[in-house]
């Protein structure tokens, strides 16, 4: 937004972050780090009422929110507000306006050496955090055709066929009148033949695969990954180099003596900026672990259906169901089904699993007829831990 120039800059005016802008791009980059997808994050920005960029700055106008946009070919649609949507989060934390930059067209203005022109002394970003957030969505696009979004299946990608290994997918279907919800083999679908197909009711193995995986990994801390920006010249020299390549396109086109003077002056520019780029070294960035005091179990209780798929998914989680047995169809066969978890997760479920078979009394080791059990706290550093005293 417009502001008068700080005094020791001189006179006029200058440009600084709309601090309300500021907190929703904090918010959105601080919900991207900690995982939650873009779809999950256009959810809780639309009910929490906060206005799209485009309703933010009518607000700030003192008009009223919503517009015209596109509809059908030849149509537009009037609405009252518009919706936070991923491309519309992209555009915004992708934009270089972000560090400070002045664009044009698409790309940054440039002076005499080259370097990209700033707007403004307090950009929103610094090169190192932009980049960052930039890598996020690098991420995101090369998962995109990989990860299948599928509300109603809670278990996409971790349930499957035992007797062709294949995914099962979620299916809904009326039986007089009922509604009612299955997973089930579909290798048919794909020309492959399964010598046992099966099929079972969503809820059942949906609550299995929640009191299994909650029972291994429940009581799993939650550590966060900490990332100190390093610097690494390489996006900017991309970025530039492919404005370079498009600039040398335009030579020869020049008629004027004074366009043929200014194409040499931008060209130079650009080559300056390059070898400066170039010279410029590397910094790596650093990583810390830290704790959050939270576990998987907190985590879970918190997601909704999208964000606990994921988590299964990257635990290594994976359901196995067998065929049915005769008159299976009340409750679930637990014969039927078998749930592994293969993955990062493997050394603290040991730990733990361990752990709680040294605190399961036997015939072997359980107490005799009159002795006393005293739960004792250690003390606040390891709050949860008990001490068995006979």
């Amino acid at each position: 937004m417009i502001v008068d120039m700080p005094k020791e800059l001189g006179v006029g005016k200058t440009l600084m972050p709309d601090p309300d802008a500021v907190r929703v791009i904090e918010r959105i980059i601080r919900d991207l780090l900690s995982g939650k997808t873009i779809n999950k994050i256009c959810q809780e920005l639309k009910r929490d009422k906060v206005p799209t960029p485009r309703d933010h700055w009518s607000l700030k106008a003192g008009r009223t929110m919503g517009g015209k946009t596109g509809g059908a070919k030849g149509e537009t649609t009037v609405r009252d507000f518009f919706n936070w949507v991923p491309s519309v989060i992209r555009k915004v934390l992708t934009s270089p306006a972000l560090i400070g930059w002045k664009m044009h067209d698409g790309n940054p203005v440039r002076d005499a050496e080259g370097a990209p022109v700033m707007v403004t002394t307090s950009p929103v970003l610094s090169r190192e955090e932009f980049d960052v957030v930039g890598k996020i969505f690098e991420e995101n696009k090369k998962h995109t055709n990989v990860s299948r979004s599928d509300q109603a299946s809670k278990l996409l990608r971790v349930a499957h066929c035992k007797g062709c290994g294949s995914r099962m997918y979620h299916m809904s279907n009326k039986t007089k009148g009922v509604q009612a919800s299955s997973y089930k083999c579909t290798a048919h679908l794909v020309g492959a033949v399964c010598p046992a197909p099966v099929a079972i009711r969503a809820d059942w193995i949906e609550e299995y695969v929640k009191r299994e995986f909650l029972a291994l990994v429940g009581p799993i801390p939650v550590r966060r990954t900490v990332i100190t920006p390093g610097y690494d010249p390489a996006p900017e020299i991309a970025a530039t180099l492919a404005e370079y390549a498009a600039h040398q396109e335009e030579k020869g086109q020049q008629k004027s003596k004074a366009a043929k003077r200014a194409w040499k002056e931008r060209a130079d520019a650009l080559d300056n900026r390059l070898a400066m780029l170039e010279s410029t070294p590397a910094r790596p960035e650093t990583r810390e672990i830290a704790s959050t005091g939270r576990t998987l179990a907190d985590e879970w209780a918190e997601a909704d259906d999208e964000t606990r798929r994921q988590m299964l998914i990257e635990a290594g989680a994976r359901l196995e169901v067998r065929k049915g047995t005769r008159g299976g169809w009340r409750t679930l066969d637990e014969r039927r089904v078998t749930f592994t978890i293969a993955g990062e997760l493997d050394p603290a479920i040991e730990e733990y699993t361990a752990l709680r078979e040294e605190l399961t009394m036997t015939d072997d080791n359980a107490p005799q007829h009159g002795s006393r059990i005293r739960l004792v706290k250690v003390n606040d550093a390891e709050a949860g831990a008990v001490q068995l005293a006979a």
